[in-house]
């Protein structure tokens, strides 16, 4: 999604190699962004929070919406900064990523080689590699950041799975209206919800369940999201104006 040439990190290649993200412009063409289940209270108060249509494996991945058009974010300001408090993990750990199988043992730390947070000589961040090839303490940040992610994505998909399950996710549609002569009406599709009645149909025990596995609170701050939606159509509406 905002990789674009991904190659694996090696200290003999990259040994003066340094990062430094000073613009998250890279998101610029991001209309929404995967989250781990554990983010979906903190992304919950600044973004609606929804529910990806199933892959070709069938799982569905929450998502932090930014934008009502294809190729347009509206959280990202003129000057490279997101307006948001919270950033998710999966834009943070930019422009690192693990490439490989699904076995996380045989995983390769990766960076993407046209990212512009990337300099060759060293001159501006922090380094990767010492002079010697070892791995400096950023680095050891990074890799130990990229398998909590990994970690943790393996947690999300159980949580969807788990609402795939109780048969509480139905696809969405949502209506928006602009202002301006310019403003169009938009139709948002392809994008699920949890259903308020099917998540109280739950048998007590199935509902015990989510709750002590923080299930609940985890569907309460997705529906509680939603209302977002609004901030997103204020930002489009100001963009129209100008």
């Amino acid at each position: 999604m905002i990789y674009n040439d991904i190659q694996p990190l090696a200290s003999d290649t990259h040994r003066n190699l340094s990062v430094s993200v000073d613009s998250y412009d890279f998101i610029s063409d991001l209309t929404s962004s995967p989250l781990l289940a554990t983010e979906i209270p903190f992304a919950a108060a600044e973004y609606a929070v929804i529910f990806s249509a199933p892959n070709a494996d069938g799982d569905h991945t929450p998502l932090a919406v930014m934008g009502v058009k294809q190729g347009e974010n509206l959280m990202l300001a003129d000057d490279g900064r997101i307006n948001a408090r919270y950033i998710p993990a999966f834009i943070r750990r930019y422009p690192f990523v693990f490439a490989g199988g699904g076995d996380s043992e045989n995983l390769t730390l990766c960076i993407d080689a046209e990212s512009k947070a990337l300099y060759a000589d060293g001159s501006k961040g922090k380094r990767l590699f010492d002079d010697s090839g070892e791995q400096t303490e950023h680095l050891k940040e990074v890799l130990k950041f990229l398998q909590d992610y990994q970690y943790r994505a393996e947690m999300t998909k159980t949580f969807c799975r788990k609402l795939k399950e109780l048969d509480l996710l139905e696809p969405m549609q949502a209506n928006i209206e602009f202002n301006g002569k310019d403003g169009n009406n938009l139709s948002i599709k392809g994008f699920y919800t949890v259903k308020r009645e099917k998540l109280k149909a739950l048998s007590d025990e199935q509902a015990l369940d989510l709750f002590k596995k923080d299930g609940l609170e985890l569907i309460y701050s997705h529906l509680q999201s939603l209302s977002n939606l609004n901030r997103l159509v204020e930002l489009k509406n100001a963009k129209l104006a100008n």
